[in-house]
């Protein structure tokens, strides 16, 4: 008889962490039983015809009781909390420091239902959450107080927790998008980490053989039609652009030139 393994998804999104957990409880021989909450009804819609078998909730965190949203054991807790706020991609705004306080309603989550693993995933400027001063922006003396009075919560709550910064191409995915995650179990369980199965160049070293990574041309449909960044209804903002300049530079180099004078006749 296949296990039945319970897993709530916060933060839902359109469910891509739902659907690593249940592939690989799969590759176990177990079957899911899945509670996705999300906020926003556009994610709850899109998770729902990913996983139609799942349960939704279209709240906020706080406005769930978790035992009334689940009952019995539950055996893994994913969460991917707002990172907006953390992550140095937000063009030098000012913070939102309640904004940021998701994190703390997932420990919320964890103390209630205790599950027995929790896996939670962040930008990895998560690690230098701190609080904010009278300017709205966080206090450089106290980086990462925040984070760390967070872990120990975790902690405290009887579990054993680890964290890493993981590289999306490093384990088959076609970009070098990097993101923290924390691992927290209870009991007797190990925290292990996966190994890398792709390297920037491949090849082989003492701790196995990796492939290539994955360029982001190997996923892209080149056959469907799309829109040029430069006929937007919103003009794409300076910061962009000038990012998109440097990468440019970066990867294209003297190549690159002909799309840099594109670039430099719009702004």
């Amino acid at each position: 008889m296949r296990r039945t393994f319970k897993v709530v998804d916060l933060f839902c999104g359109a469910g891509g962490t739902s659907t690593g957990a249940a592939q690989a409880i799969e590759r176990h021989g177990g079957r899911i039983e899945l509670l996705a909450v999300n906020h926003w009804d556009v994610a709850i819609e899109t998770h729902a015809r990913n996983h139609p078998r799942a349960k939704h909730l279209c709240k906020s965190l706080d406005q769930v009781r978790p035992r009334d949203a689940v009952r019995g054991e539950v055996d893994l807790l994913v969460a991917s909390p707002e990172c907006t706020h953390h992550s140095i991609a937000r063009g030098g705004k000012p913070i939102n420091d309640q904004s940021r306080m998701s994190a703390f309603e997932v420990l919320r989550w964890v103390a209630e239902l205790l599950p027995r693993q929790v896996l939670i995933e962040n930008v990895k400027e998560f690690e230098t959450w701190g609080p904010i001063g009278t300017n709205n922006r966080p206090l450089k003396n106290r980086k990462g107080e925040t984070f760390r009075a967070w872990m120990q919560t975790l902690e405290s709550l009887g579990y054993r927790v680890d964290r890493r910064v993981l590289n999306a191409a490093n384990y088959g995915a076609a970009t070098t998008r990097e993101r923290m995650f924390v691992r927290a179990v209870r009991g007797r369980a190990s925290i292990n980490w996966p190994a890398a199965s792709h390297s920037p160049t491949g090849g082989a070293d003492l701790f196995g053989a990796t492939k290539p990574w994955r360029p982001a041309r190997d996923i892209i449909d080149w056959a469907m039609p799309s829109q040029s960044i430069f006929n937007r209804k919103k003009p794409l903002a300076s910061a962009t652009l000038n990012r998109i300049e440097m990468a440019l530079k970066k990867l294209g180099g003297r190549h690159a030139e002909p799309c840099l004078d594109a670039l430099r006749q719009r702004q």
